[in-house]
């Protein structure tokens, strides 16, 4: 399955890249297990993935979304605003 990435804010500088298509050999994955796999790859953004924010489409979806071949997801750090 082909999943494309894109990581906003300081995401990226932890990344090394505003986006990034991962292949991998399944069918399926959690947006939980996808940040399992991101936190081992990226140690820091494995420590920011607590209060990161993943939306697929225009939703912000659950760490049991079922994330399928073809999917995008962006993921948000906290925004704070005044």
């Amino acid at each position: 399955m082909k999943l494309h990435l894109v990581f906003y804010g300081g995401l990226k500088q932890d990344v090394g890249a505003k986006t990034q298509t991962l292949d991998l050999a399944r069918d399926s994955l959690t947006v939980q297990e996808l940040g399992e796999l991101l936190a081992a790859r990226y140690p820091a953004l494995g420590e920011r993935l607590p209060t990161v924010a993943f939306v697929v489409g225009d939703e912000i979806v659950d760490p049991d979304y079922r994330l399928r071949d073809g999917d995008q997801a962006a993921l948000l750090p906290p925004v704070s605003g005044g």
